[in-house]
C-alpha cells in the first residue's frame, strides 16, 4: 500500500509540474500576441516617455527620479495600449489636459516609504 501511495504522489507531482509548465507557455504566448498588437514604433514610445519626463521635471521639480520613472512608464504603457499613434497625434490641447487629469487616477503618485 505504501508503494501505491508513493506512486500516486509522484504521479500528482508530475501532473502539477506539467500543468504549471503548460500554463506558463500559454501565458507567455498570450503576452507575445498582446505585445504584437501594439502599433507604436519604438521611436514614438521613447518620445512619449521623454516628453512625460520633461514635463514632470518642469511641473513637479521636487518629485524624485524613481517616482517620475514609474509615472512615465505607467502613462506611456496606458497610451500605447489604449490609443493608436494617429489618435495620440490628433489629441487637442483640451483633450490632452483631460487625459492628463484621468491619468492621475490611473497612475497615482506612490506614497513614499518611511524607513524606521
Amino acid at each position: 500500500m505504501n508503494s501505491d501511495s508513493r506512486k500516486i504522489k509522484i504521479l500528482l507531482l508530475t501532473l502539477i509540474a506539467i500543468l504549471t509548465l503548460g500554463v506558463g507557455v500559454i501565458t507567455s504566448r498570450a503576452a507575445e500576441k498582446e505585445e504584437s498588437k501594439l502599433e507604436f514604433p519604438t521611436k514614438n514610445i521613447r518620445e512619449m516617455w521623454w516628453s512625460c519626463s520633461t514635463e514632470f521635471r518642469k511641473l513637479m521639480p521636487t518629485v524624485i527620479e524613481q517616482t517620475r520613472i514609474y509615472l512615465c512608464d505607467c502613462y506611456t504603457d496606458h497610451m500605447r495600449k489604449t490609443y493608436t499613434p494617429e489618435q495620440v497625434k490628433a489629441l487637442t490641447q483640451e483633450q490632452a489636459r483631460t487625459l492628463g487629469l484621468r491619468m492621475r487616477e490611473r497612475c497615482p503618485i506612490p506614497k513614499p516609504e518611511i524607513m524606521t
